[in-house]
């Protein structure tokens, strides 16, 4: 989210002391090799239930999700407050994601043969993402070692597991997801479906970083997303889709169109969000009506 939506947050009454804290247990989770997740206990990571697919590089697991924290996980939600709002579902950035989300994903991925994407559950691991900064060769050095490093660098400052938004890093090829919703989770699926298409994936993904030219990525991704609905998904998740993915698109012009004038950028998002959830709604009681 924009910085002018996470310091609604912060002036809202978040402790400075209880987020700090919580960065620093987060800081110092530890980052084991992926086991079985018990029926009890989760450990720091664990292959998840969606993982069916093969080995990422160095045999790695191509799905895996952090330890559950109440601290941790509790800010989280509360930091995710906006973009629940402005989606209109609990769900979002709830930090607590369902092995269906899982497999959803995992289904896109096995689909489109994107076996060595790397997929994180909530999950904070920056030495691992450094790493696969380093070894993701489909992406050229130059752009690895320009904004893929300020990418990095921004995943290890500012960690998704207490500030959400679920993405995809191009130049380390991870997906995040922080949410339980499949079509959000989906839609970042997409994009690295994308970006593999690309002959030169580490120049697309700078270009469609720019605001409003980015536009066009979000666009297709969401629109990738209903097309795999369309043909794996039941009427249920093609419906759902609608009422997610459209005021998402919606609150994205938004924000970009806000950036253009200092202080408007949530009301830009809300506003736009608004006309999504309009436009979602009325798609999604037409489907199964095709």
């Amino acid at each position: 989210m924009p910085c002018d939506t996470r310091t609604l947050l912060t002036s809202c009454g978040l402790s400075i002391v209880f987020a700090s804290s919580a960065v620093a247990q987060l800081a110092t989770e530890p980052q084991s090799a992926p086991v079985v997740r018990q029926d009890t206990l989760m450990q720091a990571s664990y292959v998840s239930p969606a993982d069916q697919l093969p080995c990422t590089t160095a045999c790695e697991s191509q799905f895996e999700q952090g330890r559950p924290s109440k601290l941790i996980d509790g800010v989280g939600w509360v930091f995710g407050a906006p973009r629940k709002l402005l989606l209109w579902d609990r769900r979002v950035e709830n930090h607590d994601v369902s092995p269906a989300t899982q497999v959803e994903v995992a289904e896109f991925l096995a689909v489109n043969e994107l076996e060595e994407t790397k997929v994180r559950i909530n999950q904070y691991d920056p030495g691992g993402e450094w790493r696969r900064l380093v070894e993701n060769k489909r992406v050229g050095a130059g752009w690895r070692y320009t904004l893929g490093t300020l990418h990095t660098l921004g995943y290890t400052l500012l960690p998704g597991r207490l500030i959400g938004n679920d993405s995809y890093n191009p130049y380390t090829d991870t997906i995040n997801i922080y949410s339980d919703v499949p079509a959000l989770a989906l839609e970042q699926a997409a994009y690295a479906k994308d970006v593999h298409g690309r002959g030169r994936p580490g120049t697309y993904a700078a270009v469609q970083s720019l605001p409003v030219v980015g536009l066009i990525h979000e666009r297709k991704n969401k629109q990738e997303v209903h097309h795999f609905l369309a043909e794996q998904g039941t009427p249920e998740r093609r419906a759902e889709a609608h009422r997610i993915l459209d005021p998402q698109m919606g609150s994205e012009v938004g924000g970009d169109l806000g950036a253009f004038v200092p202080g408007s950028t949530f009301l830009m998002e809300a506003t736009g969000a608004a006309a999504g959830h309009i436009v979602g709604r009325r798609r999604a009681s037409t489907v199964g009506e095709e």
